[in-house]
């Protein structure tokens, strides 16, 4: 192999930026919930979102369509007025995975969320919202005509 002076910089630019992105791409994905993900009792999903904590309802507007003739892509928007949140937790009762997805808040953005989920059959979108005073939870039925879920 014939070492230039080209190929050492080429090989120690590439070595030094995975060196300085191996921590930060570590520091990104630390709080993947695989918890959430593996479950697949709407209970245990539940619980793995909300903990032990006390869920009171509320202050959670969701619109979703009453019927879904495609459950591959339910468009589902959820808002709140609730003060300080801090996530919205979108759950499927009878998907067999229940957990769709946490979306952190920031207080500087409007407190709504807009999803496409799949859908198994006819079941309850949940919504849950987290906030300093506690969790919050909204339920809507939607009815799958024609399943997205295998």
């Amino acid at each position: 192999m014939n070492l230039t002076r080209r190929k050492v910089l080429k090989f120690s630019s590439f070595s030094a930026l995975f060196a300085t992105l191996t921590p930060a791409m570590k520091a990104a994905f630390a709080e993947w919930p695989s918890e959430s993900f593996a479950n697949t009792a709407y209970d245990a999903s539940l619980n793995a979102v909300v903990g032990d904590a006390e869920l009171q309802e509320g202050g959670i507007m969701i619109d979703a369509p009453e019927i879904a003739s495609n459950g591959a892509t339910v468009p589902i928007t959820i808002s709140s007025d609730l003060e300080n949140i801090k996530s919205i937790s979108v759950l499927v009762d009878k998907n067999p995975r229940p957990y769709i997805s946490t979306f952190f808040m920031n207080d500087k953005l409007e407190s709504s969320i807009s999803v496409r989920v799949k859908m198994r059959e006819t079941s309850n979108v949940v919504a849950i919202v987290e906030t300093d005073g506690g969790h919050y939870m909204a339920k809507q039925s939607v009815k799958v005509t024609a399943g997205g879920c295998a």
